[in-house]
């Protein structure tokens, strides 16, 4: 005599234990970053470069199938977390949503859908700056703040210290904003801030020039969306304004030095611990 009870148990049992091993085999893909997180349709240039960060996403295989848009090829380097996918976009591409697939083994296991969006009319057409203009040169964060709430945020070591001359003293997005009646009655036809983007070190993070995310405003000084309204604003009162960025170093907390790309993506990459700047190839 058997236990039909319990044979179905045990059967169970086992049909579970055998999902659980397969959902455990299958490897799982994930993109934690990819940078540029969007384009635009219609740049002059037709080639575009997306670096892909994610554990062992340099396994996957992509694909695609977009009118106006082609895989030019793929790059992998030393490091298995990263994956570079190059793409050629056509003069006439259409805006919208590229859906990238990747695939192992012929497998797909990771789809993603990457933004083209469309370029505001006559965008290609903006004019400069010249020597025709007055630039007025400020550091934000010395400059006014108009939003003390943002003084200090959670997760950023450097916090506000007015008493400090290498601290941080508030200034901001909102307080510049708030100035440019000012600047505009002065007869500046342009504004050149420091470097907004995000600089999260430890310390002497005012300054903009240690740059720890290239894609970001600095929360201390507002977001992406209150820099784009700081612009249009200055635009209204035909004011023109210089994104000022440095391509080719970054701070000692730049998310790549925990991981880097590969063995030569710095310059004298094994001399580099305890920097505060870092130059990048």
């Amino acid at each position: 005599m058997y236990n039909k009870n319990l044979l179905s148990k045990n059967i169970l049992a086992a049909a579970v234990l055998s999902c659980g091993l397969s959902a455990q085999a299958a490897p799982a893909f994930q993109i934690e970053r990819l940078e540029p997180a969007n384009w635009w349709a219609g740049m002059q240039h037709p080639q575009l470069q997306l670096m892909l960060y994610g554990k062992d996403i340099a396994k996957l295989t992509p694909a695609l199938n977009y009118d106006g848009v082609s895989l030019a090829g793929v790059e992998r380097t030393a490091n298995p977390n990263y994956l570079f996918v190059n793409l050629t976009l056509e003069k006439d591409v259409k805006p919208g949503d590229i859906t990238l697939q990747f695939s192992l083994d012929g497998e797909t296991v990771l789809s993603h859908n990457y933004p083209l969006l469309k370029r505001r009319e006559a965008s290609a057409k903006r004019q400069g700056f010249s020597a025709a203009d007055v630039i007025y040169l400020l550091v934000p964060d010395r400059f006014a703040n108009g939003n003390p709430a943002n003084d200090n945020k959670p997760g950023m070591a450097d916090k506000l210290n007015r008493a400090d001359d290498n601290g941080r003293h508030g200034g901001d997005l909102a307080g510049m904003q708030s100035a440019l009646g000012y600047i505009a009655d002065m007869g500046y036809t342009t504004i050149w801030p420091t470097p907004l983007t995000e600089n999260n070190q430890s310390a002497y993070s005012y300054h903009g020039y240690a740059a720890t995310d290239l894609y970001n405003i600095d929360a201390r000084f507002g977001t992406n969306s209150q820099y784009h309204d700081f612009v249009a604003a200055a635009n209204s009162k035909g004011i023109k304004v210089i994104q000022d960025i440095i391509l080719n170093h970054i701070g000692n907390e730049h998310w790549w030095l925990k991981d880097l790309p590969d063995n030569n993506w710095l310059n004298n990459q094994e001399f580099l611990t305890g920097k505060p700047f870092i130059g990048t190839n």
